[in-house]
């Protein structure tokens, strides 16, 4: 499936660009009328042209998206993921830190395949390393807290 906005070849799965982000459409969605390109629209005119691979080729389709002129936000995922990580490391722990770290990895792993706008890369690492970190942090609270627990405990237990 090639973008209608920068012409990059992305997987038949995908739901946005690899390379500009935009959303891109089904090649069963309603063709227009002269939708279809040149088959080398970046080549160089002073070269010559090869022949089409069969009588009446007419190129790569280009799918044309209503929302194509508009840059895609971020994934409501992405976002999650990131607000989840923030208040785990403010105020709830790791009851929402690992659910934070999670749909970051889940967005950064459905941006790479190009199932979702590259907008939200930035928040779903966010979220994913902050749940990391929230993570860790009230881990170690916990070691450190049962640690002095067990000290107290020994301490009292002296005459």
């Amino acid at each position: 499936m090639f973008c209608t906005r920068c012409g990059t070849q992305n997987p038949d799965d995908a739901g946005f660009c690899r390379n500009c982000s935009s959303p891109l459409t089904r090649p069963g969605s309603q063709p227009q009328p002269g939708a279809y390109i040149n088959p080398s629209p970046y080549s160089n005119p002073s070269q010559p042209q090869q022949p089409p691979p069969y009588p009446g080729y007419q190129g790569p389709p280009v799918y044309q998206s209503s929302y194509a002129n508009q840059p895609a936000s971020a994934s409501g995922r992405a976002i999650t993921s990131m607000v989840l990580s923030i208040l785990g490391l403010v105020c709830f722990g790791f009851l929402t830190s690992i659910p934070g770290m999670i749909l970051g990895k889940m967005e950064m792993n459905a941006i790479a395949a190009g199932q979702a706008p590259r907008a939200g890369e930035t928040l779903a690492k966010v979220g994913f390393y902050l749940g990391i970190a929230g993570t860790v942090i009230y881990c170690l609270g916990a070691l450190a807290w049962a640690i002095l627990a067990f000290i107290g405990a020994a301490a009292n237990s002296i005459p």
